[in-house]
Protein backbone atom coordinates (compact mmCIF):
# COMPACT_ATOMS: atom_id res chain seq x y z
CA UNK A 1 0.00 0.00 0.00
CA UNK A 2 2.79 2.43 0.89
CA UNK A 3 4.50 1.78 -2.43
CA UNK A 4 1.24 2.36 -4.32
CA UNK A 5 0.57 5.60 -2.47
CA UNK A 6 4.10 6.82 -3.23
CA UNK A 7 3.77 5.91 -6.95
CA UNK A 8 0.47 7.78 -7.22
CA UNK A 9 1.88 10.85 -5.45
CA UNK A 10 5.00 10.81 -7.66
CA UNK A 11 2.87 10.55 -10.80
CA UNK A 12 0.63 13.40 -9.68
CA UNK A 13 3.69 15.52 -8.90
CA UNK A 14 4.90 14.98 -12.47
CA UNK A 15 1.51 15.95 -13.91
CA UNK A 16 0.98 19.11 -11.84
CA UNK A 17 4.53 20.42 -11.55
CA UNK A 18 4.11 23.07 -14.24
CA UNK A 19 0.59 24.23 -13.50
CA UNK A 20 -1.18 26.28 -10.92
CA UNK A 21 -4.60 26.31 -12.56
CA UNK A 22 -5.57 22.63 -12.52
CA UNK A 23 -7.26 20.77 -9.68
CA UNK A 24 -7.10 16.98 -9.83
CA UNK A 25 -9.79 15.08 -7.96
CA UNK A 26 -8.81 11.93 -6.12
CA UNK A 27 -11.85 9.67 -6.09
CA UNK A 28 -12.55 7.29 -3.24
CA UNK A 29 -12.39 3.66 -4.36
CA UNK A 30 -14.21 0.52 -3.28
CA UNK A 31 -10.93 -1.28 -2.60
CA UNK A 32 -11.22 -3.99 -5.25
CA UNK A 33 -8.05 -5.99 -5.72
CA UNK A 34 -5.03 -3.84 -4.99
CA UNK A 35 -6.81 -0.48 -5.32
CA UNK A 36 -5.51 2.45 -3.33
CA UNK A 37 -7.96 5.01 -1.99
CA UNK A 38 -10.58 2.98 -0.16
CA UNK A 39 -9.53 4.45 3.17
CA UNK A 40 -9.44 8.20 3.77
CA UNK A 41 -5.93 7.76 5.16
CA UNK A 42 -4.75 6.69 1.68
CA UNK A 43 -6.00 9.91 0.11
CA UNK A 44 -4.56 11.98 2.96
CA UNK A 45 -1.15 10.35 2.43
CA UNK A 46 -1.25 11.11 -1.31
CA UNK A 47 -2.13 14.74 -0.61
CA UNK A 48 0.62 14.97 2.03
CA UNK A 49 3.21 13.61 -0.41
CA UNK A 50 2.18 16.08 -3.09
CA UNK A 51 4.46 18.96 -3.94
CA UNK A 52 1.32 20.99 -4.70
CA UNK A 53 -1.42 19.81 -2.34
CA UNK A 54 -3.47 22.88 -3.26
CA UNK A 55 -3.93 21.28 -6.71
CA UNK A 56 -5.58 18.17 -5.25
CA UNK A 57 -9.11 17.67 -3.93
CA UNK A 58 -11.44 14.71 -3.35
CA UNK A 59 -14.52 13.24 -5.02
CA UNK A 60 -16.50 10.96 -2.71
CA UNK A 61 -18.33 8.13 -4.47
CA UNK A 62 -21.17 6.76 -2.32
CA UNK A 63 -21.05 3.20 -3.70
CA UNK A 64 -17.28 3.12 -3.31
CA UNK A 65 -17.19 4.27 0.32
CA UNK A 66 -20.03 1.89 1.22
CA UNK A 67 -18.27 -1.04 -0.45
CA UNK A 68 -15.07 0.02 1.30
CA UNK A 69 -16.78 -0.46 4.67
CA UNK A 70 -18.27 2.91 5.60
CA UNK A 71 -21.89 2.09 6.69
CA UNK A 72 -23.69 5.03 5.10
CA UNK A 73 -27.01 3.17 4.95
CA UNK A 74 -28.13 4.96 8.16
CA UNK A 75 -28.03 8.56 9.32
CA UNK A 76 -25.56 7.61 12.08
CA UNK A 77 -23.30 6.01 9.49
CA UNK A 78 -23.52 9.09 7.24
CA UNK A 79 -22.69 11.42 10.12
CA UNK A 80 -19.76 9.20 11.13
CA UNK A 81 -18.47 9.20 7.55
CA UNK A 82 -18.56 12.99 7.38
CA UNK A 83 -16.89 13.26 10.81
CA UNK A 84 -14.10 10.87 9.77
CA UNK A 85 -13.62 12.53 6.38
CA UNK A 86 -13.38 15.92 8.06
CA UNK A 87 -10.88 14.77 10.67
CA UNK A 88 -8.61 12.97 8.18
CA UNK A 89 -8.90 14.93 4.92
CA UNK A 90 -10.92 18.03 5.79
CA UNK A 91 -14.31 18.94 4.35
CA UNK A 92 -12.76 21.88 2.53
CA UNK A 93 -11.06 19.28 0.30
CA UNK A 94 -14.34 17.57 -0.64
CA UNK A 95 -15.46 19.19 -3.89
CA UNK A 96 -17.72 16.60 -5.55
CA UNK A 97 -19.97 13.64 -4.70
CA UNK A 98 -20.81 10.82 -7.10
CA UNK A 99 -24.24 9.71 -5.92
CA UNK A 100 -25.24 6.11 -6.51
CA UNK A 101 -26.42 3.03 -4.65
CA UNK A 102 -24.50 -0.23 -4.28
CA UNK A 103 -25.47 -3.67 -5.52
CA UNK A 104 -23.12 -5.24 -2.97
CA UNK A 105 -23.10 -5.06 0.82
CA UNK A 106 -21.08 -2.76 3.08
CA UNK A 107 -17.46 -3.84 3.24
CA UNK A 108 -17.64 -6.09 0.15
CA UNK A 109 -14.93 -4.02 -1.60
CA UNK A 110 -16.81 -4.64 -4.86
CA UNK A 111 -17.59 -1.63 -7.07
CA UNK A 112 -21.06 -2.22 -8.56
CA UNK A 113 -23.28 0.84 -8.89
CA UNK A 114 -27.06 0.67 -8.69
CA UNK A 115 -29.97 3.04 -9.19
CA UNK A 116 -30.79 5.19 -6.18
CA UNK A 117 -32.79 3.35 -3.54
CA UNK A 118 -32.50 -0.04 -5.25
CA UNK A 119 -29.30 -1.21 -3.58
CA UNK A 120 -27.81 -1.86 -0.17
CA UNK A 121 -27.36 1.82 0.77
CA UNK A 122 -31.06 2.27 0.19
CA UNK A 123 -33.47 5.10 0.59
CA UNK A 124 -32.69 5.78 4.26
CA UNK A 125 -28.96 6.18 3.73
CA UNK A 126 -29.41 8.34 0.65
CA UNK A 127 -31.96 10.58 2.41
CA UNK A 128 -29.52 11.01 5.31
CA UNK A 129 -26.61 11.80 3.01
CA UNK A 130 -28.56 14.26 0.86
CA UNK A 131 -29.71 16.05 4.01
CA UNK A 132 -26.33 16.20 5.76
CA UNK A 133 -25.85 19.94 6.35
CA UNK A 134 -22.07 19.76 6.15
CA UNK A 135 -22.37 18.50 2.55
CA UNK A 136 -24.97 21.07 1.46
CA UNK A 137 -22.55 23.05 -0.72
CA UNK A 138 -20.87 20.05 -2.35
CA UNK A 139 -22.06 19.44 -5.94
CA UNK A 140 -23.61 16.02 -6.60
CA UNK A 141 -23.46 14.05 -9.85
CA UNK A 142 -25.73 11.06 -10.37
CA UNK A 143 -23.53 8.14 -11.41
CA UNK A 144 -25.84 5.19 -11.94
CA UNK A 145 -26.37 2.60 -14.71
CA UNK A 146 -27.49 4.15 -17.99
CA UNK A 147 -30.17 3.23 -20.49
CA UNK A 148 -30.39 4.04 -24.21
CA UNK A 149 -32.29 7.21 -23.45
CA UNK A 150 -32.23 9.49 -20.42
CA UNK A 151 -35.01 7.60 -18.62
CA UNK A 152 -32.73 6.19 -15.90
CA UNK A 153 -31.28 9.63 -15.15
CA UNK A 154 -34.76 11.16 -14.99
CA UNK A 155 -35.89 8.37 -12.63
CA UNK A 156 -32.87 8.87 -10.34
CA UNK A 157 -33.26 12.64 -10.36
CA UNK A 158 -36.92 12.26 -9.39
CA UNK A 159 -35.85 10.00 -6.53
CA UNK A 160 -33.49 12.69 -5.28
CA UNK A 161 -36.35 15.20 -5.25
CA UNK A 162 -38.58 12.66 -3.49
CA UNK A 163 -35.85 11.93 -0.91
CA UNK A 164 -35.44 15.61 -0.21
CA UNK A 165 -39.22 15.94 0.23
CA UNK A 166 -39.46 12.68 2.24
CA UNK A 167 -36.79 13.90 4.65
CA UNK A 168 -39.49 16.09 6.17
CA UNK A 169 -41.55 12.94 6.94
CA UNK A 170 -39.07 10.08 7.38
CA UNK A 171 -40.23 6.50 7.54
CA UNK A 172 -37.19 5.39 9.54
CA UNK A 173 -36.54 6.70 13.06
CA UNK A 174 -32.79 6.59 12.33
CA UNK A 175 -33.06 9.59 9.98
CA UNK A 176 -32.22 12.90 11.61
CA UNK A 177 -34.24 15.58 9.83
CA UNK A 178 -32.87 18.39 11.97
CA UNK A 179 -30.13 18.77 9.35
CA UNK A 180 -32.41 19.07 6.33
CA UNK A 181 -31.30 21.27 3.46
CA UNK A 182 -32.81 22.14 0.14
CA UNK A 183 -31.39 21.24 -3.21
Amino acid sequence: MESGIRRIADSLNTVIKDTDSVTILLETTAGQGTSVGYRFEHLRAIIDLSEKPENLAVCLDTCHVFAAGYPINTSRGCAALVDEFDSIIGLDNLVLIHLNDSIRECGSRVDRHMHLGEGKIGRNGLVALLNENRLADVPVIIETPKTKNDEADRMNLQRIYDYMKDSQNPRDSDIDTSRSTTM
